[in-house]
């Protein structure tokens, strides 16, 4: 029996989200459902096939973007940290201009940052988590390496607006949800970089995996912000409490691997 695509997305989503008790993960599949269900909407036909266009025009393509990756930060004066798992997705416009070369412009959202582990011995208000929430536009360039266009390399420079920081004191278990502390720090909004990756296309769907490079310091004024965070009744927060300190953080480099279906 054939299920329609949007139906089947709609049982998965639903036992994700019944099987789920942290409250941040139920926001990032709520996050992914909206792109899986616009990308039902607006795929009718097959991935492959271009939209039709008016005879002499070029081929064009509107579609969804839906993924993960592993981001991570390059940053000397904080905590050694490791790779922050984060979801993305995208609107995008693709027109090819001749058989071997699509440009591929998109509207993306994605969360970014970085996990700082628990080590013995630490005391004070240590920060365990950064979250960079991201609005981005990626010009990608497509080329196809064969002539099928199965086989695509992908390259092309990225510009993002940072919406949100995030940044999270303390360690809690797993399960539990786990506020920010601080929703306002001194990083930079605009960040520049590149992206570089290899897409499969099958009948259905694009598979792409791809690093994308952060050229941008995206580190503020860390030495003369005075952030607040007062929590009501409970003595407020200032950076100054946290440990260890930020105050001579003087760049951050944003790097991540990244997993996407286009649809």
């Amino acid at each position: 029996m054939n299920i329609p695509v949007h139906l089947r997305n709609g049982l998965w989503i639903f036992v994700l989200l019944k099987h789920s008790k942290e409250k941040a993960l139920k926001h990032k599949i709520a996050f992914i459902a909206f792109f899986m269900f616009l990308a039902a909407a607006v795929n009718a036909q097959h991935y492959q096939k271009d939209e039709e266009a008016r005879p002499g025009s070029k081929p064009q393509k509107v579609g969804v973007r839906i993924g993960f990756g592993n981001y991570w930060i390059k940053a000397p004066e904080m905590r050694d940290g490791n790779s922050l798992r984060g979801v993305q997705g995208a609107i995008y416009y693709r027109v090819g201009f001749n058989k071997r070369f699509n440009l591929n412009v998109e509207a993306a959202a994605c969360y970014r940052g970085a996990r700082f582990p628990e080590n013995k011995g630490d005391t004070g208000q240590i920060y365990s988590r950064l979250g960079l929430f991201y609005l981005e536009l990626p010009v990608l360039a497509m080329i196809s390496m064969d002539k099928k266009d199965k086989h695509m390399l992908v390259f092309g420079p990225t510009v993002s607006y940072l919406v949100k920081p995030s940044l999270f004191i303390g360690y809690v278990p797993n399960g539990y949800f786990q506020p920010p502390v601080f929703t306002e720090l001194p990083f930079k909004p605009w960040e520049f970089g590149a992206a570089l990756g290899y897409m499969l296309n099958t009948k259905y769907v694009g598979l792409y995996i791809g690093y994308k490079h952060g050229f941008t310091n995206i580190a503020g004024d860390f030495a003369n912000a005075n952030p607040i965070r007062d929590f009501g009744n409970a003595a407020p927060y200032t950076l100054d409490e946290v440990s260890p300190s930020l105050r001579n953080v003087r760049s951050i480099f944003n790097r991540s691997i990244e997993f996407s279906l286009y649809f």
